[in-house]
């Protein structure tokens, strides 16, 4: 009954209420029934706020996720929330990271922990032994490397070890897996074919001091029977220990903004009290914080609403009284 209520509202009513409201309480509205989530998808501001949101360094957002190659995968309603609401998604402190692999703000202490560790697209596939059609679905973020026009992949580890688990069953099959991949590397892929080319080289120089060197060309690798190589057989990629990026390559950090009515404006007050975080330097009301729901919002639209429609009965009586109008120009039988 109330949304039929709500929903019956004229449409001029809704569009000027729903200029009073801010992300939090649009997002709350999304989720009343799907004519209002339509109805919110629509609201242009979206793409207002998503524009107006920089970073520290003066970097704007979308030049952010464009610079990664991301801009694409994420609606703007989404990115403009997690930028507005800054709390850890782990320790539910204060956070100033928006940590792209996984789309979540944390704060430094939490960056630190394993969770967040960033690896190379390469590094991480061979770190768990598997193909890159096995990761597709995970995202990755394409970062243009110092000093090089070719762009270098990144994935969080967290993401590719959850995919290995689920392969392999479990954490503990996972591992022993692992380690007996690498001993076998080490065993019969490195060491023989180390051992080999030694050989082989040392056959061929022998040769060359003699003079002979259409012996030295005939030269084989007695395991394969191949050439020798031109360089030393490489180090299994498996063995190698892999370099993780600086996290805070992967981390955008908004500047603090927050909402006013239907604006959102930036919080430029630098006053913090040990380290936590005052929203508005602790000047002003209190900003309450609001789930995915934004439950504590859910009486502001209706509000709104009402006050709108209260005028709209005014004006329309007016008319009447002073113009002569009747009711019937109106519809009202």
């Amino acid at each position: 009954m109330a949304l039929a209520r709500l929903s019956s509202i004229p449409l001029e009513l809704q569009y000027l209420a729903s200029k009073e409201l801010g992300p939090s309480d649009l997002l709350a509205l999304s989720h009343v029934s799907t004519y209002w989530r339509a109805f919110v998808l629509s609201d242009k501001r979206w793409t207002e706020w998503f524009a107006m949101i920089i970073s520290t360094s003066e970097e704007t957002f979308e030049q952010c996720l464009t610079r990664f190659n991301i801009i694409d995968m994420f609606s703007k309603r989404k990115l403009v929330y997690l930028c507005l609401h800054d709390w850890c998604a782990v320790c539910d402190g204060y956070a100033q990271y928006l940590y792209l692999p996984h789309m979540k703000r944390v704060c430094a202490k939490c960056l630190e922990d394993d969770e967040f560790t960033v690896l190379p697209f390469s590094a991480a596939l061979a770190k768990y032994d598997l193909r890159e059609r096995e990761v597709a679905g995970v995202l990755t973020l394409e970062s243009s490397r110092t000093g090089s026009k070719r762009s270098q992949k990144l994935v969080s580890e967290s993401h590719v070890r959850k995919i290995a688990i689920l392969n392999w069953g479990s954490e503990s099959t996972l591992l022993s897996y692992l380690e007996h991949k690498k001993a076998a590397a080490a065993r019969s892929t490195y060491t023989e074919r180390s051992e080999d080319y030694r050989t082989a080289v040392s056959t061929r120089e022998a040769l060359q001091e003699k003079g002979n060197l259409a012996a030295a060309d005939a030269v084989v690798l007695a395991r394969t029977g191949r050439k020798i190589p031109k360089a030393f057989p490489a180090y299994p990629p498996i063995l190698l220990p892999a370099r993780p990026v600086e996290r805070r390559v992967v981390c955008f950090e908004p500047k603090p903004m927050f909402e006013v009515g239907g604006e959102v404006m930036y919080d430029e007050s630098d006053d913090d009290d040990e380290g936590e975080h005052l929203g508005l330097g602790g000047a002003a009301p209190e900003i309450q914080k609001i789930d995915t729901y934004g439950r504590p919002h859910v009486y502001a639209f209706p509000f709104l609403l009402f006050l709108l429609s209260v005028r709209h009965i005014f004006y329309t009586y007016f008319a009447v009284v002073f113009t002569g109008t009747t009711f019937h120009s109106f519809g009202v039988p």
